[in-house]
């Protein structure tokens, strides 16, 4: 099955892979809360959460130039094969990469099934961590993404 959703949590992480630069601290609390209402309220999506995750991209110039740039990539996608999703196993390797957030009680408590489901437990996971910046890093399925973008948009 290939799936067509909201490109922002997807452009946000390949964007945020991409970021030479550390987040400051009220960008990480920012992260932090974005990624424990994902976690609590995943329903809250557009009414709530997207807003503040656009509200950390929007004045971080670098962050918000490749958010941009992948967002339109994306939006120029029809659609999105299952095999760019991270598995279970991508998950977990993030959860174990940042053993502090564990201890604190961060672990998406939703299994990783659906489209949204597997990004939101991603951005949880990396948004709660102490070093979102090193966490992100450490997502490998996002190359795919970019590899599968850079295909996709070179063929349009």
């Amino acid at each position: 099955m290939k799936t067509k959703a909201d490109n922002t949590i997807v452009a946000f992480l390949l964007a945020f892979q991409d970021l030479k630069t550390v987040l400051g601290e009220q960008e990480k609390q920012n992260l932090k809360e974005v990624a424990k209402q994902l976690e609590t309220q995943p329903k809250a999506w557009e009414d709530y959460t997207k807003g503040r995750l656009l509200e950390i991209i929007s004045p971080n110039a670098d962050l918000n130039q490749s958010y941009q740039l992948y967002k339109s990539q994306l939006d120029n996608v029809e659609e999105i094969p299952d095999d760019l999703l991270p598995t279970e196993a991508e998950i977990s390797k993030l959860i174990s990469h940042d053993k502090a957030s564990i201890a604190k009680g961060f672990k998406p408590k939703s299994e990783a099934t659906g489209y949204e489901s597997q990004l939101n437990n991603v951005v949880v996971i990396v948004g709660s961590s102490e070093k979102p910046e090193e966490t992100v890093k450490q997502a490998t399925f996002l190359e795919k993404w970019k590899q599968f973008l850079s295909q996709s948009n070179s063929s349009n």
